[in-house]
């Protein structure tokens, strides 16, 4: 039984890692963080497991975008705010298996600076939302993972998306310079990922200026001509024991 555990976290954990790098990295991100401090708040919302599932053969995975940013088409974010998606990853019916919160992930409003628009337009924010299911790829590592940006802005209404669950922004997987570090006290897993490869959908339900924000943020837009650079911290929970990052990372060879 041992055996099988630890195989079960092992090969979840490599799962898990690599739904990471559907984010996107290997060269310095852009931004100068967000100033990411971590916490028990990075595990607040760990899916629930399935039922009849067992607790100490499943880890959630904190995964925090501390800093960097994505071009999408004419437009540039800085990630200005940590932005958490929590990974379940663990052994159900001799099956490794993948789950992600219900209803999906999604980011507090980052700040759209009037600057980094092609119009100086003020009180623009923009969030970041998992677009449809994640499903494992090669050796349960998820070929994409598919996002979403919701752009507020009184100006184009409630529902203005780029991307869409039936037309994801779909990043491909990439990972690289993987590291175990402390931060504050804390082990984490530290990463820098990234993808030049994705295309970006045109704006929708924007009000009536949907065409007017495609035209001036060239959208859509081809793949090579968008991109993500992103750092990246990863925290570890057992389900059954609690914070296990030190010991994950061991598990991977990580140091």
């Amino acid at each position: 039984m041992k055996r099988v555990f630890r195989r079960a976290r092992v090969t979840a954990g490599l799962g898990a890692l690599a739904l990471t790098a559907g984010l996107a990295a290997t060269a310095p991100a852009a931004s100068a963080g967000t100033g990411y401090q971590p916490s028990a708040a990075d595990f607040a919302n760990c899916p629930k497991l399935p039922s009849g599932a067992s607790s100490l053969l499943w880890n959630c995975l904190a995964i925090v975008i501390t800093g960097g940013e994505m071009k999408l088409g004419g437009l540039t974010q800085q990630i200005t705010k940590p932005i958490t998606i929590p990974v379940a990853v663990g052994l159900q019916d001799w099956k490794i298996q993948l789950r992600t919160p219900d209803g999906g992930f999604r980011s507090d409003p980052l700040d759209v600076p009037p600057e980094a628009l092609p119009l100086p337009l003020p009180g623009v924010t923009a969030q970041v939302e998992q677009a449809g299911d994640i499903a494992p790829g090669k050796l349960l590592i998820p070929d994409v993972l598919p996002i979403k940006i919701k752009v507020n802005s009184l100006l184009f209404g409630n529902d203005c998306y780029i991307g869409s669950d039936a037309e994801p922004i779909a990043l491909k997987p990439g990972l690289g310079d993987l590291g175990l570090a402390t931060v504050n006290g804390q082990f984490v897993i530290k990463t820098t990922i990234s993808d030049k490869t994705f295309a970006v959908p045109a704006a929708k339900n924007c009000s009536l200026l949907t065409g007017v924000l495609n035209n001036l943020t060239k959208l859509p837009s081809p793949s090579g001509a968008n991109s993500a650079t992103l750092n990246t911290v990863i925290r570890v929970k057992n389900y059954a024991f609690g914070e296990d990052t030190k010991s994950f990372a061991k598990d991977q060879g990580i140091h």
